[in-house]
């Protein structure tokens, strides 16, 4: 009953975007209903955002926030409280959607390079059943040994359906929608390629199990070669931003605290003959450029993960797994050096 529920009120998205919610949901080895996983997410998306335009009225974050950025501005209650709704809603569905892509992405990733890592030696073992004689689905279910992993449990599902009726080739197209692998994906089009025009079934499995192995051994060189870069990416984006922007705080908050002690006159007409330039107090103060500093460290490292993830795995979505990770280092660094400098300052002036 609470299934059907969810499926009515995801049935709310267009059928094309249900499609790309159930091949997620698919390559993440989840077997729910898109539209029910559509729905669920859209109510708790809307309780969330209940919860969040409360929040935000009771200690008025927008209003302030309003304020600060229109000084002098009067919006009227009406007005408030819609902005409110309208910026709760959309940063609510944005956070609960993303975290919900990537969640599903990690899951996805991790059984793609689970399959492809397992799939040399697994096609290698059916190239040599099938050269003993065995058809290949027996020689697929013979082959779907436990170090397999995930693998061999995906393969004899879809052979005992094979088993039970469902045609051969289905069932294939069923198994490379479990995995988001286009070398599974290419693997099975030559399959059954090979299957309907009788060619060599045994040959061409060993000949791509030979080229699965190659491109994996690759991947793990090409890796190891980019090593020197991952290395200079994490330290400059965890260690030297936050360290520069502390520096660069702290810098201004003390040339503040400098000019404030300056005559109204300035440096006098005679300091101002002697140079060409005129010393002025900082444009931004110490707060606002702190701000800054938070917001330029977040994307940082954000662009330092994808990035991270594309040079060790060729996909981006793994290296959100080392964003957080990265994100907590780099906060610290950036306060602790920012409150021991402070500290210092504090000493001296």
């Amino acid at each position: 009953m609470l299934g059907t529920f969810y499926e009515a009120v995801g049935r709310l998205l267009s059928r094309e975007r249900i499609r790309g919610i159930e091949r997620m949901l698919r390559g993440a080895g989840y077997g729910h209903s898109a539209e029910a996983f559509a729905g669920f997410l859209i109510l708790i998306t809307a309780l969330v955002a209940v919860f969040a335009f409360l929040l935000m009225l009771n200690y008025s974050v927008l209003q302030n926030f309003l304020l600060a950025v229109l000084p002098g501005s009067y919006l009227p209650e009406f007005a408030i409280v819609a902005i409110t709704i309208i910026v709760a809603a959309a940063v609510v569905t944005f956070v609960v959607w993303m975290l919900a892509w990537v969640f599903l992405q990690l899951q996805g990733e991790a059984r793609k390079a689970a399959v492809e890592a397992a799939l040399p030696d697994f096609l290698s073992l059916i190239s040599a059943n099938v050269r003993s004689g065995m058809t290949v689905d027996q020689a697929m279910w013979y082959a779907a040994k436990p170090e397999f992993g995930i693998l061999s449990i995906e393969v004899k599902n879809v052979i005992k359906s094979s088993f039970s009726g469902e045609p051969f080739e289905k069932a294939l197209d069923r198994l490379a929608t479990r995995f988001n692998s286009k070398i599974l994906e290419r693997t099975i089009l030559l399959v059954k390629q090979a299957m309907a025009t009788g060619g060599e079934v045994a040959e061409i499995l060993e000949i791509t199990s030979e080229d699965a192995r190659e491109v994996s051994i690759q991947k793990k060189d090409i890796a190891s070669t980019l090593l020197v870069y991952v290395i200079f990416l994490v330290f400059a984006s965890v260690v030297g931003t936050p360290f520069l922007f502390s520096v660069a705080s702290r810098l201004i908050e003390v040339l503040a605290i400098a000019f404030s002690y300056l005559p109204p006159g300035g440096l006098g007409s005679q300091a101002t003959q002697m140079t060409f330039v005129q010393p002025s107090s900082p444009i931004i103060t110490a707060d606002e450029f702190q701000w800054f500093s938070v917001a330029t460290i977040f994307v940082t490292c954000l662009i330092s993960a994808l990035l991270l993830g594309t040079i060790q795995s060729g996909s981006k979505t793994q290296g959100l797994k080392f964003f957080p990770f990265m994100l907590v280092v780099a906060y610290v660094i950036y306060f602790v050096v920012s409150a021991f400098l402070q500290s210092i300052f504090a000493t001296m002036l």
